[in-house]
């Protein structure tokens, strides 16, 4: 039972983190696809996947490096929820074609941290 409550409240945080964290970004200023998906890479994905592609714990897929394309189509999966995993669907499900297109290209292009 308090798992479950746990897991719902990093849902939620995830979530509205994402929401307006990302929203709030794209109207302050004008930015590139680069730097927005930089930013998106930054403040979400690495507080996963981790700064650099250091991971946070052992079950967080390295994702820096991998294959544009294989990227792409794992994050509409999660998105259009053919993948189930709740924290990954609620922090893609907002995103654009296009959005994860940049971010999987910004991923496809990184360098492996140490």
């Amino acid at each position: 039972m308090i798992e479950r409550t746990l897991s719902r409240i990093v849902v939620i945080y995830s979530l509205s983190f994402v929401m307006f964290g990302l929203s709030g970004c794209s109207v302050l200023s004008k930015k590139t696809e680069a730097e927005t998906a930089a930013n998106t890479a930054y403040y979400v994905c690495s507080g996963c996947h981790g700064p650099d592609n250091v991971r946070v714990n052992f079950m967080t897929p390295t994702i820096i490096g991998q294959k544009k394309g294989y990227l792409a189509a794992t994050l509409r999966d999660y998105r259009d929820k053919k993948r189930i995993e709740p924290l990954m669907n609620g922090v893609v499900a907002s995103l654009s074609d296009h959005e994860i297109e940049s971010l999987a290209a910004y991923y496809a292009n990184g360098k492996r941290g140490n």
